[in-house]
Protein backbone atom coordinates (compact mmCIF):
# COMPACT_ATOMS: atom_id res chain seq x y z
CA UNK A 1 0.00 0.00 0.00
CA UNK A 2 2.45 2.52 0.73
CA UNK A 3 4.46 1.67 -2.71
CA UNK A 4 1.33 3.05 -4.41
CA UNK A 5 1.44 5.97 -2.36
CA UNK A 6 4.61 6.77 -3.27
CA UNK A 7 3.95 5.89 -7.07
CA UNK A 8 1.47 8.08 -7.08
CA UNK A 9 3.27 11.02 -5.38
CA UNK A 10 5.78 10.91 -8.03
CA UNK A 11 3.39 10.44 -11.04
CA UNK A 12 2.04 13.79 -9.24
CA UNK A 13 5.26 15.46 -8.77
CA UNK A 14 5.76 14.82 -12.87
CA UNK A 15 2.44 16.02 -13.36
CA UNK A 16 2.72 19.01 -11.16
CA UNK A 17 6.29 20.06 -12.50
CA UNK A 18 5.58 18.46 -15.94
CA UNK A 19 7.01 22.35 -17.07
CA UNK A 20 9.77 22.46 -15.11
CA UNK A 21 10.99 19.05 -16.59
CA UNK A 22 9.89 19.96 -20.28
CA UNK A 23 11.27 23.54 -20.60
CA UNK A 24 14.99 22.25 -19.92
CA UNK A 25 14.94 19.33 -21.51
CA UNK A 26 13.50 20.95 -24.73
CA UNK A 27 16.08 23.93 -24.56
CA UNK A 28 19.14 21.34 -24.68
CA UNK A 29 17.80 18.86 -26.64
CA UNK A 30 16.89 21.76 -29.43
CA UNK A 31 20.25 23.14 -28.67
CA UNK A 32 22.17 19.92 -29.36
CA UNK A 33 19.98 19.16 -31.78
CA UNK A 34 20.26 22.33 -33.70
CA UNK A 35 24.13 21.85 -32.95
CA UNK A 36 23.86 18.78 -34.61
CA UNK A 37 22.92 20.07 -37.95
CA UNK A 38 24.73 23.41 -37.95
CA UNK A 39 28.09 22.15 -37.71
CA UNK A 40 30.35 22.29 -40.52
CA UNK A 41 30.81 18.34 -42.18
CA UNK A 42 33.92 17.31 -42.10
CA UNK A 43 35.31 15.05 -44.90
CA UNK A 44 38.31 12.26 -44.85
CA UNK A 45 40.45 10.77 -48.17
CA UNK A 46 42.51 8.09 -47.81
CA UNK A 47 45.27 6.65 -49.36
CA UNK A 48 46.70 2.69 -48.66
CA UNK A 49 50.12 2.44 -49.59
CA UNK A 50 52.07 -1.03 -49.57
CA UNK A 51 55.73 -1.03 -48.58
CA UNK A 52 56.97 -4.04 -50.73
CA UNK A 53 60.05 -5.77 -50.48
CA UNK A 54 62.58 -5.79 -53.23
CA UNK A 55 62.13 -8.52 -56.23
CA UNK A 56 65.48 -9.89 -56.15
CA UNK A 57 66.47 -11.77 -53.13
CA UNK A 58 68.64 -10.11 -50.59
CA UNK A 59 71.22 -13.41 -50.60
CA UNK A 60 72.56 -11.92 -54.50
CA UNK A 61 72.04 -8.13 -53.95
CA UNK A 62 72.35 -6.32 -50.68
CA UNK A 63 70.69 -3.22 -50.89
CA UNK A 64 72.56 -0.02 -49.06
CA UNK A 65 69.51 1.35 -47.55
CA UNK A 66 69.11 -0.30 -43.88
CA UNK A 67 67.21 0.81 -41.17
CA UNK A 68 63.57 0.24 -39.75
CA UNK A 69 60.32 1.40 -42.15
CA UNK A 70 59.47 3.53 -38.82
CA UNK A 71 62.39 5.21 -38.59
CA UNK A 72 62.40 6.05 -42.53
CA UNK A 73 58.57 7.12 -42.41
CA UNK A 74 59.48 9.86 -39.59
CA UNK A 75 62.27 11.09 -41.68
CA UNK A 76 60.46 11.06 -44.90
CA UNK A 77 57.22 12.94 -43.07
CA UNK A 78 59.70 15.69 -41.79
CA UNK A 79 60.51 16.13 -45.31
CA UNK A 80 56.92 16.06 -47.11
CA UNK A 81 55.46 18.18 -43.87
CA UNK A 82 57.80 20.97 -44.22
CA UNK A 83 56.53 24.26 -44.19
CA UNK A 84 57.74 24.95 -47.79
CA UNK A 85 55.45 22.09 -48.83
CA UNK A 86 52.41 22.68 -46.83
CA UNK A 87 52.47 26.56 -47.57
CA UNK A 88 52.22 25.72 -51.14
CA UNK A 89 49.79 23.23 -51.15
CA UNK A 90 47.52 25.44 -49.28
CA UNK A 91 48.35 28.54 -51.53
CA UNK A 92 47.36 25.91 -54.58
CA UNK A 93 44.02 24.45 -53.42
CA UNK A 94 43.22 28.00 -51.30
CA UNK A 95 42.66 25.92 -48.43
CA UNK A 96 41.88 27.06 -44.84
CA UNK A 97 40.00 30.55 -46.42
CA UNK A 98 38.19 31.34 -43.17
CA UNK A 99 41.50 31.38 -41.55
CA UNK A 100 43.75 33.33 -43.55
CA UNK A 101 43.87 36.71 -41.89
CA UNK A 102 42.79 35.77 -38.66
CA UNK A 103 45.58 33.52 -37.46
CA UNK A 104 48.97 33.95 -38.68
CA UNK A 105 50.84 31.38 -41.31
CA UNK A 106 52.89 29.20 -38.55
CA UNK A 107 49.26 28.23 -37.18
CA UNK A 108 47.66 27.34 -40.42
CA UNK A 109 50.35 25.17 -41.46
CA UNK A 110 50.46 23.35 -37.95
CA UNK A 111 46.39 23.27 -38.42
CA UNK A 112 47.31 21.23 -41.43
CA UNK A 113 49.82 19.03 -39.79
CA UNK A 114 46.90 17.71 -37.60
CA UNK A 115 44.41 17.39 -40.40
CA UNK A 116 47.08 15.23 -42.17
CA UNK A 117 47.48 11.59 -40.68
CA UNK A 118 49.38 8.50 -41.23
CA UNK A 119 48.75 5.48 -39.42
CA UNK A 120 50.90 1.92 -39.78
CA UNK A 121 49.89 -1.28 -41.07
CA UNK A 122 51.02 -3.93 -38.71
CA UNK A 123 51.08 -7.47 -39.24
CA UNK A 124 52.73 -10.91 -37.48
CA UNK A 125 56.12 -11.64 -38.70
CA UNK A 126 59.23 -14.35 -37.86
CA UNK A 127 62.23 -12.50 -38.07
CA UNK A 128 64.41 -14.76 -40.70
CA UNK A 129 67.40 -14.08 -38.85
CA UNK A 130 66.55 -15.32 -35.31
CA UNK A 131 63.61 -16.81 -36.21
CA UNK A 132 61.45 -15.21 -33.23
CA UNK A 133 57.97 -13.89 -34.18
CA UNK A 134 56.95 -10.16 -33.91
CA UNK A 135 55.33 -7.52 -35.17
CA UNK A 136 56.43 -5.36 -38.81
CA UNK A 137 55.32 -2.93 -40.31
CA UNK A 138 53.43 -4.03 -44.17
CA UNK A 139 51.40 -0.62 -45.27
CA UNK A 140 50.66 2.58 -44.23
CA UNK A 141 47.12 4.80 -44.68
CA UNK A 142 47.94 8.42 -45.57
CA UNK A 143 44.82 10.68 -44.58
CA UNK A 144 43.93 14.26 -45.04
CA UNK A 145 40.70 16.52 -43.16
CA UNK A 146 38.85 18.97 -44.64
CA UNK A 147 35.35 20.69 -45.60
CA UNK A 148 35.56 20.00 -49.45
CA UNK A 149 35.66 16.83 -50.49
CA UNK A 150 36.97 16.86 -53.63
CA UNK A 151 39.92 19.11 -52.13
CA UNK A 152 40.56 16.77 -49.47
CA UNK A 153 40.64 13.94 -52.67
CA UNK A 154 43.52 16.41 -54.44
CA UNK A 155 45.25 17.31 -51.29
CA UNK A 156 45.55 13.18 -49.89
CA UNK A 157 46.77 12.67 -53.76
CA UNK A 158 49.54 15.22 -53.58
CA UNK A 159 50.32 14.64 -50.47
CA UNK A 160 50.80 10.45 -51.77
CA UNK A 161 52.62 11.56 -54.70
CA UNK A 162 54.99 13.36 -52.10
CA UNK A 163 55.41 10.47 -49.88
CA UNK A 164 56.19 7.80 -53.35
CA UNK A 165 58.37 10.60 -54.62
CA UNK A 166 60.63 11.69 -51.60
CA UNK A 167 60.91 7.54 -50.80
CA UNK A 168 62.49 6.88 -53.93
CA UNK A 169 64.27 10.26 -53.86
CA UNK A 170 65.63 9.42 -50.39
CA UNK A 171 66.97 5.53 -51.35
CA UNK A 172 68.45 7.19 -54.74
CA UNK A 173 70.50 9.23 -52.82
CA UNK A 174 71.54 7.23 -49.77
CA UNK A 175 72.56 4.58 -52.36
CA UNK A 176 74.49 7.32 -54.57
CA UNK A 177 75.86 8.95 -51.45
CA UNK A 178 77.05 5.73 -50.47
CA UNK A 179 78.70 4.73 -53.39
CA UNK A 180 80.31 8.36 -54.08
CA UNK A 181 81.76 7.99 -50.73
CA UNK A 182 83.16 4.78 -50.73
CA UNK A 183 84.74 5.68 -54.19
CA UNK A 184 86.74 8.34 -52.74
CA UNK A 185 87.52 6.13 -49.60
CA UNK A 186 88.65 3.95 -52.41
CA UNK A 187 91.22 6.20 -54.28
CA UNK A 188 92.70 7.62 -51.17
CA UNK A 189 93.65 4.31 -50.16
CA UNK A 190 94.78 3.81 -53.91
CA UNK A 191 97.05 6.88 -53.28
CA UNK A 192 98.45 5.52 -49.46
CA UNK A 193 98.83 2.18 -51.16
CA UNK A 194 101.10 4.09 -53.83
CA UNK A 195 102.39 6.18 -51.30
CA UNK A 196 103.54 3.05 -49.03
CA UNK A 197 104.75 1.23 -52.08
CA UNK A 198 107.40 4.41 -52.91
CA UNK A 199 108.53 4.21 -49.32
CA UNK A 200 108.73 0.40 -49.81
CA UNK A 201 110.97 0.76 -52.78
CA UNK A 202 112.94 3.92 -50.66
CA UNK A 203 113.33 1.82 -47.98
CA UNK A 204 115.12 -0.95 -50.08
CA UNK A 205 116.97 1.27 -51.95
CA UNK A 206 118.75 2.91 -48.49
CA UNK A 207 119.36 -0.29 -47.13
CA UNK A 208 119.70 -2.81 -50.10
CA UNK A 209 122.83 -4.38 -48.45
CA UNK A 210 121.01 -4.62 -45.03
CA UNK A 211 117.45 -5.92 -46.23
CA UNK A 212 116.59 -9.05 -44.10
CA UNK A 213 116.48 -11.83 -46.76
CA UNK A 214 120.40 -11.08 -47.06
CA UNK A 215 121.32 -11.90 -43.38
CA UNK A 216 122.53 -15.18 -44.36
CA UNK A 217 124.58 -14.03 -47.45
CA UNK A 218 125.47 -11.07 -45.20
CA UNK A 219 127.38 -13.92 -42.57
CA UNK A 220 128.66 -15.95 -45.44
CA UNK A 221 130.33 -12.90 -46.96
CA UNK A 222 132.13 -12.17 -43.37
CA UNK A 223 132.91 -15.74 -43.04
CA UNK A 224 134.70 -15.07 -46.66
CA UNK A 225 136.44 -11.70 -45.72
CA UNK A 226 137.87 -13.03 -42.08
CA UNK A 227 139.59 -15.85 -44.04
CA UNK A 228 141.17 -13.40 -46.13
CA UNK A 229 141.88 -11.14 -43.58
CA UNK A 230 143.67 -13.84 -41.95
CA UNK A 231 145.97 -15.43 -45.51
CA UNK A 232 146.63 -11.21 -45.99
CA UNK A 233 148.03 -11.00 -41.91
CA UNK A 234 150.10 -14.20 -42.65
CA UNK A 235 151.40 -12.90 -45.90
CA UNK A 236 151.94 -9.57 -44.25
CA UNK A 237 154.35 -10.83 -41.58
CA UNK A 238 156.10 -13.14 -44.07
CA UNK A 239 157.00 -10.39 -46.25
CA UNK A 240 158.27 -8.04 -43.22
CA UNK A 241 160.28 -11.32 -42.07
CA UNK A 242 161.29 -11.54 -45.16
CA UNK A 243 162.44 -7.85 -45.56
CA UNK A 244 164.41 -7.92 -41.91
CA UNK A 245 166.38 -10.65 -43.26
CA UNK A 246 167.31 -9.02 -46.43
CA UNK A 247 168.20 -5.73 -44.27
CA UNK A 248 170.47 -8.15 -42.40
CA UNK A 249 172.25 -9.15 -45.34
CA UNK A 250 172.26 -5.48 -46.57
CA UNK A 251 173.92 -4.35 -43.89
CA UNK A 252 176.87 -7.07 -43.79
CA UNK A 253 177.73 -5.76 -47.88
CA UNK A 254 179.82 -2.62 -48.47
CA UNK A 255 177.43 -0.33 -50.54
CA UNK A 256 180.83 0.59 -52.58
CA UNK A 257 183.60 -1.63 -54.62
CA UNK A 258 186.88 -1.02 -53.96
CA UNK A 259 189.33 0.90 -55.65
CA UNK A 260 191.96 -1.33 -57.30
CA UNK A 261 195.43 -0.53 -58.38
CA UNK A 262 197.31 -1.74 -61.66
CA UNK A 263 199.37 -4.00 -59.71
CA UNK A 264 196.12 -5.31 -58.06
CA UNK A 265 196.44 -3.94 -54.77
CA UNK A 266 192.99 -3.04 -53.22
CA UNK A 267 192.55 0.62 -51.82
CA UNK A 268 190.50 0.85 -48.19
CA UNK A 269 187.32 2.73 -47.45
CA UNK A 270 186.73 5.84 -45.64
CA UNK A 271 185.28 2.99 -43.07
CA UNK A 272 188.68 0.60 -43.11
CA UNK A 273 190.40 4.04 -42.64
CA UNK A 274 188.69 4.86 -39.61
CA UNK A 275 189.12 1.29 -37.93
CA UNK A 276 193.14 1.74 -38.92
CA UNK A 277 193.38 5.11 -37.60
CA UNK A 278 191.78 4.51 -34.26
CA UNK A 279 193.77 1.10 -33.95
CA UNK A 280 196.98 3.43 -34.47
CA UNK A 281 195.53 5.94 -32.48
CA UNK A 282 195.52 3.57 -29.21
CA UNK A 283 199.15 2.99 -30.11
CA UNK A 284 199.89 6.41 -29.95
CA UNK A 285 198.02 7.19 -26.80
CA UNK A 286 200.21 4.41 -25.44
CA UNK A 287 203.58 5.97 -26.27
CA UNK A 288 202.67 9.61 -26.00
CA UNK A 289 200.95 12.28 -24.16
CA UNK A 290 197.58 13.76 -25.37
CA UNK A 291 199.03 16.86 -26.17
CA UNK A 292 201.59 15.06 -28.28
CA UNK A 293 201.16 16.57 -31.85
CA UNK A 294 201.46 13.21 -33.15
CA UNK A 295 198.48 12.69 -31.09
CA UNK A 296 196.73 15.69 -31.37
CA UNK A 297 197.26 15.07 -35.69
CA UNK A 298 195.84 11.51 -35.20
CA UNK A 299 192.43 12.80 -33.49
CA UNK A 300 191.82 15.43 -35.91
CA UNK A 301 192.16 12.66 -38.71
CA UNK A 302 189.84 10.53 -36.90
CA UNK A 303 187.01 13.08 -36.39
CA UNK A 304 186.93 14.11 -39.99
CA UNK A 305 186.92 10.35 -41.18
CA UNK A 306 183.84 9.74 -38.26
CA UNK A 307 181.69 12.82 -40.00
CA UNK A 308 182.54 11.18 -43.21
CA UNK A 309 180.98 7.82 -42.18
CA UNK A 310 178.46 9.19 -40.09
CA UNK A 311 176.82 11.62 -42.81
CA UNK A 312 176.63 8.55 -44.88
CA UNK A 313 174.80 6.38 -42.70
CA UNK A 314 172.74 9.23 -41.53
CA UNK A 315 171.63 9.66 -45.16
CA UNK A 316 170.92 6.48 -45.88
CA UNK A 317 168.86 6.24 -42.69
CA UNK A 318 166.82 8.99 -43.72
CA UNK A 319 166.42 8.15 -46.99
CA UNK A 320 165.00 4.11 -46.05
CA UNK A 321 162.96 6.17 -43.24
CA UNK A 322 161.21 8.55 -45.80
CA UNK A 323 160.69 5.48 -48.20
CA UNK A 324 158.86 3.74 -45.48
CA UNK A 325 156.56 6.71 -44.78
CA UNK A 326 155.77 7.00 -48.22
CA UNK A 327 154.63 3.41 -48.48
CA UNK A 328 151.87 4.31 -45.28
CA UNK A 329 150.81 7.74 -46.43
CA UNK A 330 149.74 5.66 -49.73
CA UNK A 331 147.65 3.33 -47.84
CA UNK A 332 146.46 6.16 -45.70
CA UNK A 333 145.07 7.61 -48.45
CA UNK A 334 143.48 4.86 -50.01
CA UNK A 335 141.30 4.55 -46.97
CA UNK A 336 140.93 8.13 -45.98
CA UNK A 337 140.87 11.46 -47.23
CA UNK A 338 143.68 14.33 -47.53
CA UNK A 339 142.09 16.07 -44.60
CA UNK A 340 142.05 12.92 -42.10
CA UNK A 341 144.26 13.59 -39.47
CA UNK A 342 147.03 10.30 -39.56
CA UNK A 343 147.02 11.42 -43.19
CA UNK A 344 147.81 15.40 -41.98
CA UNK A 345 150.67 14.09 -39.26
CA UNK A 346 152.49 11.74 -41.44
CA UNK A 347 152.71 14.41 -44.64
CA UNK A 348 154.03 16.48 -42.12
CA UNK A 349 156.75 14.31 -41.19
CA UNK A 350 157.73 13.22 -44.64
CA UNK A 351 157.67 16.81 -45.02
CA UNK A 352 160.30 16.97 -42.23
CA UNK A 353 162.29 14.12 -43.13
CA UNK A 354 162.70 15.65 -46.50
CA UNK A 355 164.13 18.74 -44.66
CA UNK A 356 166.44 16.35 -42.46
CA UNK A 357 167.77 14.58 -45.60
CA UNK A 358 168.91 17.68 -47.17
CA UNK A 359 170.56 18.77 -44.67
CA UNK A 360 172.20 15.41 -44.37
CA UNK A 361 173.21 15.65 -48.12
CA UNK A 362 174.52 18.98 -48.00
CA UNK A 363 177.14 17.32 -45.25
CA UNK A 364 177.68 14.36 -47.61
CA UNK A 365 178.65 16.66 -50.31
CA UNK A 366 181.22 17.60 -48.08
CA UNK A 367 182.94 14.11 -48.47
CA UNK A 368 184.48 12.85 -51.74
CA UNK A 369 183.80 9.31 -50.58
CA UNK A 370 180.21 9.48 -50.10
CA UNK A 371 179.05 11.54 -53.04
CA UNK A 372 178.93 8.64 -54.71
CA UNK A 373 175.82 6.46 -55.35
CA UNK A 374 176.34 2.71 -54.62
CA UNK A 375 177.91 0.71 -56.85
CA UNK A 376 178.34 -2.48 -54.89
CA UNK A 377 176.05 -5.41 -57.13
CA UNK A 378 175.61 -7.30 -54.41
CA UNK A 379 174.54 -4.47 -52.06
CA UNK A 380 172.14 -2.99 -55.46
CA UNK A 381 170.95 -6.33 -55.68
CA UNK A 382 169.95 -6.51 -52.08
CA UNK A 383 168.79 -3.19 -52.36
CA UNK A 384 165.77 -4.28 -55.26
CA UNK A 385 164.74 -7.42 -53.33
CA UNK A 386 164.39 -4.74 -50.47
CA UNK A 387 162.14 -1.95 -52.39
CA UNK A 388 160.18 -5.10 -53.66
CA UNK A 389 159.49 -6.41 -50.73
CA UNK A 390 158.20 -3.53 -49.54
CA UNK A 391 156.16 -2.76 -52.50
CA UNK A 392 154.51 -5.93 -51.74
CA UNK A 393 153.96 -5.35 -47.93
CA UNK A 394 152.65 -2.40 -49.26
CA UNK A 395 150.65 -3.56 -51.43
CA UNK A 396 149.67 -6.40 -48.71
CA UNK A 397 148.48 -3.81 -46.25
CA UNK A 398 146.76 -1.99 -48.97
CA UNK A 399 144.67 -4.95 -49.82
CA UNK A 400 144.35 -6.06 -45.76
CA UNK A 401 142.64 -2.33 -45.48
CA UNK A 402 140.12 -2.72 -48.40
CA UNK A 403 139.16 -6.45 -46.63
CA UNK A 404 138.96 -4.52 -43.21
CA UNK A 405 136.78 -2.11 -44.71
CA UNK A 406 134.79 -4.52 -46.27
CA UNK A 407 134.25 -6.49 -43.42
CA UNK A 408 133.51 -3.27 -41.39
CA UNK A 409 130.69 -2.88 -44.23
CA UNK A 410 129.25 -6.43 -43.59
CA UNK A 411 129.95 -6.10 -39.90
CA UNK A 412 127.54 -2.64 -39.82
CA UNK A 413 125.31 -4.67 -41.99
CA UNK A 414 124.42 -7.56 -39.79
CA UNK A 415 124.23 -5.09 -37.14
CA UNK A 416 122.16 -2.85 -38.39
CA UNK A 417 119.91 -6.04 -40.21
CA UNK A 418 117.62 -6.58 -36.93
CA UNK A 419 116.48 -2.46 -36.81
CA UNK A 420 116.36 -2.57 -40.41
CA UNK A 421 114.08 -5.70 -40.27
CA UNK A 422 111.73 -3.98 -37.83
CA UNK A 423 111.05 -1.19 -39.69
CA UNK A 424 111.11 -2.81 -42.98
CA UNK A 425 107.64 -5.02 -41.48
CA UNK A 426 106.16 -1.88 -39.60
CA UNK A 427 106.28 -0.75 -44.09
CA UNK A 428 105.02 -4.27 -44.66
CA UNK A 429 102.68 -4.34 -42.22
CA UNK A 430 101.37 -0.86 -43.25
CA UNK A 431 101.23 -2.04 -46.87
CA UNK A 432 99.34 -4.92 -45.78
CA UNK A 433 96.67 -3.64 -43.91
CA UNK A 434 96.37 -1.08 -46.47
CA UNK A 435 95.89 -3.44 -49.24
CA UNK A 436 93.24 -5.88 -47.04
CA UNK A 437 91.37 -2.64 -46.44
CA UNK A 438 91.61 -2.08 -50.32
CA UNK A 439 90.05 -5.36 -50.87
CA UNK A 440 87.45 -4.89 -48.61
CA UNK A 441 86.51 -1.40 -49.81
CA UNK A 442 86.60 -2.65 -53.88
CA UNK A 443 84.20 -5.36 -52.52
CA UNK A 444 81.67 -2.88 -50.75
CA UNK A 445 82.22 -0.48 -53.66
CA UNK A 446 81.19 -3.37 -55.98
CA UNK A 447 78.00 -4.02 -53.60
CA UNK A 448 77.10 -0.37 -53.40
CA UNK A 449 77.31 -0.26 -57.49
CA UNK A 450 74.90 -3.23 -57.45
CA UNK A 451 72.55 -1.65 -54.68
CA UNK A 452 72.77 1.68 -56.88
CA UNK A 453 72.09 0.57 -60.01
CA UNK A 454 68.87 -2.25 -57.97
CA UNK A 455 67.95 1.58 -56.62
CA UNK A 456 67.77 3.38 -60.17
CA UNK A 457 65.92 0.02 -61.22
CA UNK A 458 63.17 0.62 -59.02
CA UNK A 459 63.80 -3.28 -57.84
CA UNK A 460 64.21 -2.96 -54.02
CA UNK A 461 62.03 -1.77 -51.42
CA UNK A 462 59.28 0.46 -52.69
CA UNK A 463 56.20 2.12 -51.71
CA UNK A 464 52.83 0.90 -53.73
CA UNK A 465 49.50 2.54 -53.77
CA UNK A 466 47.22 -0.14 -53.71
CA UNK A 467 43.98 2.59 -52.91
CA UNK A 468 44.47 6.07 -53.87
CA UNK A 469 42.68 8.36 -52.50
CA UNK A 470 38.93 8.81 -53.48
CA UNK A 471 36.56 11.92 -53.21
CA UNK A 472 34.73 10.39 -49.85
CA UNK A 473 30.61 11.19 -50.56
CA UNK A 474 30.34 11.47 -46.84
CA UNK A 475 31.44 13.19 -43.98
CA UNK A 476 32.76 11.48 -41.18
CA UNK A 477 32.24 14.06 -38.45
CA UNK A 478 30.00 15.26 -37.09
CA UNK A 479 28.00 12.06 -36.35
CA UNK A 480 24.57 13.89 -36.45
CA UNK A 481 22.57 10.74 -35.30
CA UNK A 482 25.05 9.99 -32.47
CA UNK A 483 24.95 13.90 -31.47
CA UNK A 484 21.16 14.03 -31.07
CA UNK A 485 20.94 10.55 -29.01
CA UNK A 486 23.31 11.94 -26.85
CA UNK A 487 21.30 15.37 -27.06
CA UNK A 488 18.18 13.56 -26.27
CA UNK A 489 19.60 11.50 -23.11
CA UNK A 490 21.23 14.83 -21.68
CA UNK A 491 17.98 16.54 -21.91
CA UNK A 492 16.41 13.77 -20.47
CA UNK A 493 19.04 14.51 -17.45
CA UNK A 494 19.12 18.34 -17.24
CA UNK A 495 15.20 18.32 -17.29
CA UNK A 496 14.78 15.35 -14.70
CA UNK A 497 17.71 17.15 -12.33
CA UNK A 498 16.07 20.81 -12.80
CA UNK A 499 12.47 19.08 -11.66
CA UNK A 500 14.26 17.22 -8.61
CA UNK A 501 15.89 20.27 -7.86
CA UNK A 502 13.14 22.54 -7.54
CA UNK A 503 11.37 19.71 -5.88
CA UNK A 504 13.25 19.89 -2.99
CA UNK A 505 13.69 23.32 -3.02
CA UNK A 506 9.95 23.91 -2.66
CA UNK A 507 8.44 23.78 0.75
CA UNK A 508 4.72 23.63 -0.07
CA UNK A 509 2.76 20.80 1.90
CA UNK A 510 1.38 18.35 -0.93
CA UNK A 511 0.60 15.33 0.89
CA UNK A 512 -1.43 14.36 4.31
CA UNK A 513 1.44 12.86 5.81
CA UNK A 514 3.76 15.94 5.79
CA UNK A 515 0.46 18.25 7.19
CA UNK A 516 0.04 15.50 9.87
CA UNK A 517 4.00 15.63 10.95
CA UNK A 518 3.43 19.19 11.16
CA UNK A 519 0.16 19.97 13.12
CA UNK A 520 0.84 16.67 15.18
CA UNK A 521 -2.83 16.01 14.56
CA UNK A 522 -3.98 13.02 12.12
CA UNK A 523 -5.71 14.48 8.73
CA UNK A 524 -9.76 13.54 8.90
CA UNK A 525 -10.50 13.59 5.25
CA UNK A 526 -8.49 15.03 1.89
CA UNK A 527 -10.80 18.00 -0.45
CA UNK A 528 -10.03 17.45 -4.25
CA UNK A 529 -9.23 20.54 -6.77
CA UNK A 530 -12.45 21.59 -8.02
CA UNK A 531 -11.54 23.51 -11.49
CA UNK A 532 -13.74 25.99 -13.10
CA UNK A 533 -14.58 26.35 -16.64
CA UNK A 534 -12.36 29.46 -16.99
CA UNK A 535 -9.29 27.13 -16.00
CA UNK A 536 -10.39 24.34 -18.12
CA UNK A 537 -10.73 26.41 -21.28
CA UNK A 538 -6.83 28.00 -20.45
CA UNK A 539 -5.53 24.29 -19.93
CA UNK A 540 -7.28 23.31 -23.77
CA UNK A 541 -5.49 26.61 -24.92
CA UNK A 542 -2.33 25.93 -23.40
CA UNK A 543 -2.14 22.13 -24.97
CA UNK A 544 -3.04 23.37 -28.22
CA UNK A 545 0.04 25.59 -28.18
CA UNK A 546 2.27 22.71 -27.04
CA UNK A 547 1.15 20.72 -29.69
CA UNK A 548 1.77 23.74 -32.71
CA UNK A 549 5.36 24.14 -30.81
CA UNK A 550 5.64 20.63 -31.10
CA UNK A 551 4.57 20.14 -34.53
CA UNK A 552 6.96 23.60 -35.56
CA UNK A 553 10.03 22.33 -34.24
CA UNK A 554 9.94 18.86 -35.77
CA UNK A 555 9.26 20.90 -39.26
CA UNK A 556 12.30 23.21 -38.86
CA UNK A 557 14.47 20.17 -37.60
CA UNK A 558 13.37 18.51 -40.74
CA UNK A 559 14.23 21.73 -42.96
CA UNK A 560 17.36 21.68 -41.46
CA UNK A 561 18.16 17.77 -41.97
CA UNK A 562 17.25 18.37 -45.46
CA UNK A 563 19.61 21.98 -46.06
CA UNK A 564 22.52 20.94 -43.64
CA UNK A 565 22.57 17.19 -43.61
CA UNK A 566 21.06 15.26 -46.69
CA UNK A 567 17.99 16.03 -48.74
CA UNK A 568 14.77 14.10 -47.40
CA UNK A 569 13.96 12.33 -50.87
CA UNK A 570 17.16 10.79 -50.43
CA UNK A 571 16.69 10.06 -46.79
CA UNK A 572 13.88 7.97 -47.75
CA UNK A 573 15.41 6.37 -50.89
CA UNK A 574 17.66 4.87 -48.49
CA UNK A 575 15.45 4.30 -45.88
CA UNK A 576 13.64 2.14 -48.63
CA UNK A 577 16.79 0.41 -49.91
CA UNK A 578 17.46 -0.74 -46.53
CA UNK A 579 14.04 -1.99 -45.56
CA UNK A 580 14.20 -4.10 -49.08
CA UNK A 581 17.90 -5.08 -48.35
CA UNK A 582 17.17 -6.25 -44.66
CA UNK A 583 13.77 -8.12 -46.00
Amino acid sequence: MQESSDIAYYFDVLKRRKYQFLLPAGAVFSLIFILAFVLAPVYKSTATILIEDQDIPQDLVQTTVTGFVEERLQAISQVVLSHGNLLNIIKEFELYPDLVGKYTTEEIIAKMREDIQLEPITAEVTNQYSGRPGTATVAFTLSYEGRSPQKVAQVANVLTSLYLKENLKEREEKATSTFEFLELQLAELRSEILELESNIAAFKEDHVNELPELLIHNMNSMERLQRELDQVQEQIVSLKNRKVYLEGQRASIDPHLRIVSNDGTRFPTAREDLEKLRREFLSLQSRYSARHPDVLAMQKQIESLEKEVDAADNLESISREIKNKEQELTVLRKRYSEKHPEVVLLRKQIDSLNESLEEAALQDAMFDSTSELPDNPGYIQIETQIASTELEIAEAERNYAELANKYASYQRRIINTPQVEQEYKVLLRDYENAQIKYQDINNRLLSAREAKGLEQSQLAERFTLIDPPIVPEKPIRPNRLALILVGFVLSLGVGAGTGTVLEFMDRSIRRPEELSAIVKYPVLAIVPYWETELEARALVRKKWIMTLVFFSSMALSVAAIHIFFMPIDVIAVKIVRKIILNF
